[in-house]
């Protein structure tokens, strides 16, 4: 195997674990709070070390999970109030962990803050 391809693997599988970590640790925050059985998308976004456009973005309008979004608003799990221009979002937490364990792999983790 040529150098370059094996420094190229190397970097390549210290990267996805690297991703995997991340993943686990946002998930795993969620369980901790454990007085409160809702979660703000301001908090979610804090908890996930990322910014409240990101969860926004990548999250609750991204058309990739707009069915499983709207099946969270039909049984009450997300509760969106529009104010103007900004949009409030309650979800429940099990609804929300059960939601990225399911799809982390799926979100652009290194892209934003």
């Amino acid at each position: 195997m040529a150098l370059d391809t094996m420094f190229e693997a190397m970097s390549k599988e210290l990267v996805n674990e690297v991703l995997d970590r991340l993943r686990d640790e946002a998930i795993i925050k969620l369980d901790q709070d454990v007085l409160s059985p809702v979660i703000s998308k301001h908090q979610l976004a804090k908890e996930l070390c990322k910014s409240d456009k990101w969860v926004k973005d990548n999250i609750f309008e991204n058309p990739k999970f707009s069915t499983d979004i709207q099946s969270m608003l039909d049984e009450g799990l997300i509760q969106m109030t529009a104010y103007g221009e900004k949009t409030r979002v309650i979800v429940n937490r099990k609804a929300i962990k059960k939601f990225l364990d399911e799809h982390s792999t799926e979100l652009p983790w290194l892209e934003g803050v």
